[in-house]
């Protein structure tokens, strides 16, 4: 297998899927580089089993292109629970697999599973090519042409000498993690029945967990069997997840929590009694390394719904800020019918030509972040970060000396809307 690529994607998360199969389309030899031996990221991997899709537009979701792609693909699965435009939507995640998988496939991408970046070879301020930790401990060394950092950590820009942000400006905290977890085998009509509200005194009494939210113990169904539910109830805080020993024992903590709260349901809760338990297979991680680009994207840019001349995708999806310290939620919108663009210039990495940047880790501040880091809005940025590396090889033009017209006009065909001037269908 040849080791030379135009387009090297690092992170098979749905933001690098998008970003592999767009770039292919256009024409670049793209390869795709993952951790996991399946693709969806976070998605998959930590249960995150919901897109967060936002109000759209007219009653129309405004994400589209691979995002509704994938959306189609879960649907012929039986995958999706129904109408995508809606503010959110449960799905299956091995569905998600399959999905991703078959769409990589069938363009012809190129697939690393179980590989990990380990370095980076910079020559001035191009990246020459990556090695892949395997394993088989080789380092194999991927040369590519430019490179599109989709690890949701920002790991290849940490790697490339980029400069990051990490947490609040003021102290430097992260929003929680949180370990989603299943249980399955309940009894659906007798868990109608149960008043959560009146069961939380004596919840956290038994099991001294406090929820995100203490009016809600038990979230919306996040899967699509009836006798099956997902719960996001813990959050473990004031962790660092890029600190091996915090996150270590984030994991310990966050599967502990877990186990005493599926014991509390399986011994005091009606319809609980012959449940079972399903955990994911990692904590779910919201915000790490913040990459800084020519753009950072900020609250006023979310909430006054900014558009952008060089935008390469929308969103309407709201500021979604996890306390890093106390409960509570900050939830903040943008008024009807309105949407936010996302600049091309937030997907350039600062300093380094080669190098674009896609999902939760664009340039960004924490508020624009927590808008930011949901599936189909980094679906958005990895489709963008796609076609920019695919146009930019194909054309043989540096990332900074490209059309914003042309690209525009690539993603337009590749079905991404740009606004009351396209067609709303």
């Amino acid at each position: 297998m040849s080791n030379d690529f135009d387009v090297v994607v690092i992170g098979g998360s749905t933001t690098g899927v998008a970003a592999a199969v767009s770039a292919q389309r256009i024409g670049a030899k793209t390869c795709l580089i993952e951790k996991n031996g399946y693709l969806g990221g976070t998605a998959t991997a930590a249960f995150v089993n919901r897109f967060q899709i936002g109000y759209g537009v007219r009653g129309e979701g405004v994400i589209r292109g691979v995002f509704q792609e994938i959306c189609e693909g879960l649907a012929e699965l039986n995958g999706i629970d129904g109408d995508v435009h809606k503010v959110e939507a449960a799905f299956d995640n091995e569905a998600l697999k399959k999905v991703c998988m078959d769409l990589c496939l069938r363009e012809g991408v190129t697939l690393y599973l179980h590989s990990l970046v380990a370095d980076v070879h910079k020559v001035d301020d191009t990246i020459q090519s990556v090695a892949l930790l395997t394993l088989g401990g080789l380092r194999r060394k991927i040369r590519g042409k430019v490179f599109i950092d989709a690890t949701g950590n920002g790991d290849v820009s940490f790697m490339a000498g980029a400069d990051v942000e990490i947490g609040r400006p003021f102290d430097g905290l992260l929003q929680p993690m949180t370990l989603i977890f299943q249980i399955k085998n309940i009894d659906p009509d007798e868990l109608k029945k149960v008043d959560f509200d009146a069961l939380w005194p004596r919840f956290y009494r038994e099991t001294g967990i406090r929820t995100p939210s203490r009016r809600r113990i038990v979230m919306e169904p996040m899967t699509l069997s009836p006798t099956t539910i997902g719960l996001c109830m813990n959050h473990v805080k004031g962790k660092n997840p890029l600190d091996v020993e915090e996150l270590t024992s984030a994991e310990i903590h966050a599967r502990d929590e877990a186990y005493r709260i599926y014991s509390f349901f399986k011994k005091n809760v009606p319809g609980f009694r012959d449940c079972e338990l399903i955990t994911s297979a990692e904590i779910g991680i919201r915000e790490t390394r913040r990459v800084m680009g020519e753009y950072v994207l900020n609250r006023y840019d979310i909430l006054g719904g900014q558009k952008f001349a060089d935008a390469v995708g929308c969103s309407t999806a709201w500021i979604d800020l996890h306390n890093p310290l106390g409960e509570g939620v900050l939830h903040e919108y943008q008024p009807k019918d309105e949407w936010w663009e996302i600049p091309y210039r937030a997907l350039l990495v600062k300093g380094i030509d080669n190098l674009l940047v896609a999902g939760r880790c664009i340039s960004a501040t924490p508020e624009a972040q927590s808008a930011i880091r949901v599936i189909p809005t980094c679906i958005a940025t990895g489709q963008g970060a796609g076609a920019a590396a695919g146009l930019a090889t194909t054309r043989e033009l540096p990332l900074r000396s490209l059309s914003i017209h042309e690209l525009q006009d690539v993603l337009r065909s590749q079905n991404v809307w740009f606004g009351q001037q396209d067609d709303m269908g």
